[in-house]
């Protein structure tokens, strides 16, 4: 759970999906395309994402340990490294050393939250639900959009909400 919160109020982003794509999403302010992620297949896990002249490639892995890859677009080498435990939660860790915490904002809540290693709440996602396909607000707090790593956190963020959706989907159809 987020410890302390920013004094500012959250600017908020909004991620639509990308017209004509599935499995595609862009993350818009204002009207203004900030940035996008799109999946390579229907099915899998691999997806590309942008944010203004930054390219990732993200990729979930691991079954005892999960986690997600992120890599510049162009490269084989990780530069960043999500691992989760329990409840969803994880630390992400780039290969510079800097380190946040992925974590739901309470034990049922849908909403997820990034957060610096004293807590401060820096980026917050929550999904809405359209006819076909998800939306979804991002709450950007205090001065994280000015944080080198903002267009990763902003943009990692979304696909690991989509594919925790994903997932719970799928636990449910299972069910019914």
């Amino acid at each position: 759970m987020p410890r302390k919160k920013t004094e500012q109020s959250p600017s908020t982003l909004r991620w639509i999906p990308a017209k004509g794509l599935k499995r595609a999403y862009e993350l818009r302010d204002a009207g203004e395309t900030l940035g996008s992620i799109r999946w390579r297949g229907l099915f899998g896990s691999i997806a590309e994402a942008q944010y203004g002249d930054q390219r990732w490639t993200f990729k979930r892995g691991g079954f005892l340990r999960p986690r997600v890859t992120v890599r510049e677009a162009s490269s084989e080498t990780d530069l960043a490294v999500l691992e989760f435990g329990w409840n969803a939660s994880g630390v992400l860790t780039t290969s510079d050393g800097a380190r946040y915490r992925w974590q739901r904002a309470g034990f049922w809540s849908r909403r997820f939250v990034f957060t610096d290693d004293q807590g401060l709440e820096l980026i917050g996602f929550e999904t809405a639900f359209g006819i076909v396909r998800r939306t979804g607000n991002v709450q950007v707090h205090g001065q994280a959009r000015k944080m080198r790593d903002f267009g990763l956190l902003v943009t990692l963020g979304w696909y690991v909400l989509m594919l925790i959706t994903d997932d719970e989907s799928s636990a449910g159809a299972a069910v019914i």
